[in-house]
């Protein structure tokens, strides 16, 4: 990837995250900071926060490794490292922040059991069966999996609601929807990435990846940052 791939591909996607942040601290300032919202506002500057200690491998190799030399001929050229501790810690901090809106008791407890068993295998996948350094397919794929379930059922209780008329105003279905969308377009790549790579000659896969990868973070980030800015017009907590 050139430099000019970099600006087009990660960096906008990084705007975007940026962008998004911005937006959740500005309606935080609007509205009652509840649990939910403050655990969200958290999660956005958590992925703000590794977006920039991950920049340090782009740094390094365009400039040659006249920056953070000391990479060079480490396993830490690659900043595959820092997206492991994201694709972990990812589904736990969403899950946890549409439970607060789910309202059957057992599925809640159920899925409260499932993420701590997802925190423990996850834990083992990926730092012990598999590295640090490289990504687990386990891990995602299963994160992919507990967030679609949770947001199922998200999405069930509020057709059964009466917030179903206030949707414009409803945060979290403007959270819901872009991490929906987000997952779902993912969930293929994820399964099949162990297949498909560079190494066994598949740039067209590549290249596809890359290219949805990009396309479905900016609709997630664009879904936060339209959400924040329609709800907080309206002096609510959400």
């Amino acid at each position: 990837m050139g430099l000019s791939d970099y600006f087009i591909f990660s960096f906008s996607a990084f705007l975007f995250v940026i962008f998004s942040f911005i937006a959740s601290i500005f309606f935080l300032k609007r509205n009652e900071p509840s649990r939910p919202l403050k655990l969200l506002v958290a999660y956005l500057g958590v992925v703000v926060l590794l977006e920039i200690i991950a920049s340090y491998s782009v740094i390094g190799y365009y400039s040659k490794y006249q920056y953070f030399s000391f990479i060079e001929n480490s396993p830490f050229r690659r900043n595959t490292w820092v997206y492991n501790f994201y694709d972990i810690i990812n589904p736990i901090l969403i899950c946890l922040y549409f439970l607060y809106y789910i309202n059957n008791k057992f599925f809640k407890s159920i899925a409260k059991i499932t993420l701590v068993l997802y925190l423990l295998t996850s834990v083992y996948f990926q730092f012990v069966k598999t590295s640090f350094f490289e990504n687990s397919s386990f891990v995602v794929i299963a994160g992919t999996f507990i967030i679609l379930g949770v947001i199922f059922q998200f999405f069930y209780e509020l057709l059964k609601s009466d917030l179903i008329l206030q949707l414009k105003t409803h945060l979290p279905m403007y959270i819901a929807v872009g991490v929906f969308v987000f997952n779902l377009v993912n969930a293929p790549l994820a399964i099949f990435s162990d297949y498909f790579n560079v190494s066994t000659g598949n740039l067209l896969f590549v290249k596809l990846q890359v290219y949805i990868v990009l396309i479905s973070n900016l609709f997630m980030y664009s879904c936060f940052i339209i959400g924040f800015l329609v709800c907080s017009k309206k002096m609510k907590s959400f």
